[in-house]
C-alpha cells in the first residue's frame, strides 16, 4: 500500500492507505466490544524517523509495542507517533464505549493517558507479557490478546449497548447536530447523556460529535480539495458551521492546522 501523497494528518478513514498498515477484523465473539485489529510495521533504519499525527476515534486502544503492552486512553485531540528504526505494533481498537468495564472506574479516568499495564491488566500483567513474548507470529500474538479479553470481559450491561447505539447514530447524524438533539432522540436529558459518555466512552457527547466532524472535514479536504475561498465556505456550510471563519477557527484548534494546508493532499 502507498501512503497518501503529502498526507500530514491521518484519520480512521485514511489510515488504511498508509504503507505498512493492515487492518484485521475482530474475532466474532469479541466484535461487540472490539472494532478492529490494526498492525503497523516500519523499517526506517538508516533514515530519519517518520512522525505520524493521527486524529483518532474517541476510543481506547490496546497496543503491543516494542516497549511492551500499552493502553492508550481517549485523547482530547490529535496524537503524535514517531516511528524510528524498525518495529511492529499490533493494536486492538475498541469500539467507542467498548473498553468500559475492562478497567476499574470510568473510562474518562484514562483520558489523555497511557497508564501502566498493571492499572488495567492487574495481577495478570506478568503472565500476559510472558505469553506475548513467546508468541512467534502476529497471528499467535492476536490470539493471546483474544484469550485475555475473553477471560476479562465484563458482564454485559444495558448502558453499554445503549452507548453503542448512540455513537452509531452520531456517526450518521446530519452536520451541525447538537447534543440536545441526540439526547432528545434517545429520550434522555443532555446531562444524562454526558454522564453516560463519561462512564463508558471517556469523551463527552459534544467531543464525539466534533471529532466525527473534524474527521469528515479532513478526509474531504484531502480527497477533493477546495482551493478557493468559495470552496472553503461551501465546505463549512456542508459541515454545519455558521460560516467559514468559525470552521477555520474550530479546525485549527482541533488539528493545529489551517484547512487550506490539507487541500488536495
Amino acid at each position: 500500500m502507498n501512503a497518501p501523497r503529502n498526507q500530514s494528518l491521518i484519520t480512521p478513514g485514511s489510515a488504511v492507505q498508509l504503507a505498512g498498515m493492515v487492518r484485521v477484523a475482530p474475532a466474532a465473539d469479541l466484535a461487540d466490544v472490539v472494532e478492529q485489529r490494526w498492525i503497523v510495521a516500519w523499517d526506517h533504519r538508516g533514515r530519519s524517523p517518520v512522525t505520524q499525527e493521527v486524529l483518532p476515534d474517541p476510543c481506547v486502544n490496546l497496543a503491543i509495542e516494542p516497549a511492551g503492552v500499552l493502553v492508550y486512553g481517549v485523547t482530547s485531540g490529535r496524537s503524535v507517533h514517531v516511528l524510528a528504526g524498525a518495529g511492529t505494533v499490533v493494536g486492538t481498537k475498541f469500539r467507542p464505549g467498548g473498553f468500559s468495564g475492562f478497567a476499574p472506574g470510568p473510562v474518562r479516568a484514562l483520558n489523555d493517558r497511557t497508564p501502566p499495564p498493571s492499572e488495567v491488566v492487574g495481577s495478570d500483567e506478568d503472565r500476559l507479557e510472558g505469553e506475548l513474548a513467546r508468541a512467534k507470529t502476529t497471528r499467535v500474538l492476536i490470539e493471546v490478546v483474544n484469550t485475555f479479553l475473553r477471560a476479562h470481559r465484563p458482564p454485559a450491561v444495558p448502558e453499554r449497548a445503549l452507548v453503542f447505539e448512540i455513537v452509531s447514530a452520531m456517526r450518521a447524524a446530519a452536520p451541525g447536530t447538537r447534543v440536545s438533539e441526540v439526547a432528545s432522540s434517545f429520550a434522555m436529558s443532555p446531562r444524562t447523556l454526558q454522564r453516560l459518555f463519561a462512564e463508558h466512552v471517556g469523551a463527552g457527547p459534544k467531543q464525539v460529535l466534533q471529532r466525527f466532524r473534524h474527521q469528515d472535514a479532513t478526509d474531504r479536504l484531502a480527497a477533493h480539495g477546495r482551493a478557493d475561498e468559495g470552496g472553503l465556505a461551501r465546505l463549512a456550510a456542508e459541515l454545519g458551521y455558521f460560516d467559514q471563519a468559525h470552521f477555520i477557527h474550530d479546525f485549527r484548534v482541533a488539528t493545529g492546522r489551517l484547512p487550506s494546508t490539507l487541500i488536495g493532499t
